[in-house]
């Protein structure tokens, strides 16, 4: 993005900012540490079950992907569907809203990809 794209679109910033800043309203919601990795392979695996995303993910303990699928099912991201079966079979799925965060997603995942890139290969 060159100098005058930057500006443009921070001057779009300035002139519809609402009352409260809508980053810190988004972060509120998805900026803990584990919240955008569990929407991430969600959207990657959709219908995944507990023990599925725990792997994918990795290091997450226990409390904080429960602590993550609560809050973003709390949030309207995610939803919880359960067979009614016994054992309990439970998957989660991105609601409309939580698949809407696709494309920030995906231009986060450029973003760190690049920087990645660039601290493999210095100049």
């Amino acid at each position: 993005m060159d100098q005058r794209e930057f500006d443009k679109k921070v001057k779009y910033f300035h002139e519809n900012m609402p009352k409260q800043c809508p980053i810190l309203y988004s972060m509120k919601i998805i900026g803990s540490k584990w919240k955008i990795p569990v929407m991430w392979y969600l959207m990657l695996n959709d219908g995944q079950h507990y023990n599925e995303l725990k792997r994918s993910i990795g290091s997450i303990t226990n409390t904080m992907l429960t602590k993550s699928l609560r809050e973003l099912e709390a949030d309207g991201l995610l939803k919880r569907v359960s067979k009614g079966t016994v054992p309990p079979s439970v998957t989660y799925h991105l609601t409309d809203t939580g698949k809407n965060l696709i494309y920030t997603m995906g231009d986060l995942f450029e973003w760190g990809k690049g920087l990645m890139e660039k601290e493999e290969n210095p100049k």
